[in-house]
């Protein structure tokens, strides 16, 4: 299995992942390096849900998560481009407080704080002139998407 649907990028982190977690080299993860894995991911899995996941992947019975078998399993999680822009094509509804269709300066600070980013005006300025592709002052969806997926 070579990640069929992953771009290469995509393939080659997921790649390093596997070699980061497979300390000793042998070509496979054990429950405890998946759950590494899978908290590295953002995510919080119990015991229990680590326990199914390996059942599931594990498809030769061996009790270790090999390097095909981490790709399924990693690739379940993964969102693609398509999902990835409904959501945020769902976050700009949340954003735009006034309903005009389009981020002002003010909604486009709260979403980057909101993120996790405490921009000054500033520095907003700097960001919304990178997004602002008809120049008119402001986001709309596609600029915001296209912005926070590193297509422009």
């Amino acid at each position: 299995m070579n990640g069929e649907g992953l771009t290469p990028s995509e393939a080659e982190e997921l790649t390093e992942a596997f070699h980061l977690f497979d300390k000793d080299g042998n070509g496979k993860i054990c429950t405890t390096e998946l759950s590494k894995v899978l908290r590295v991911l953002g995510l919080n899995p119990t015991e229990k849900s680590i326990q199914e996941m390996m059942e599931k992947f594990d498809s030769n019975e061996s009790g270790y998560i090999e390097y095909e078998e981490y790709i399924k399993c990693i690739q379940g999680f993964m969102l693609s481009a398509d999902e990835i822009e409904v959501q945020l094509k769902q976050a700009f509804l949340v954003f735009d407080k006034n309903k005009d269709s389009r981020l002002d300066i003010e909604e486009l600070r709260r979403v980057l704080m909101s993120m996790g980013e405490p921009l000054g005006y500033k520095e907003t300025c700097e960001i919304l002139k990178l997004a602002d592709v008809d120049k008119d002052g402001k986001l709309n969806v596609d600029e915001f998407t296209k912005f926070l997926c590193k297509k422009i």
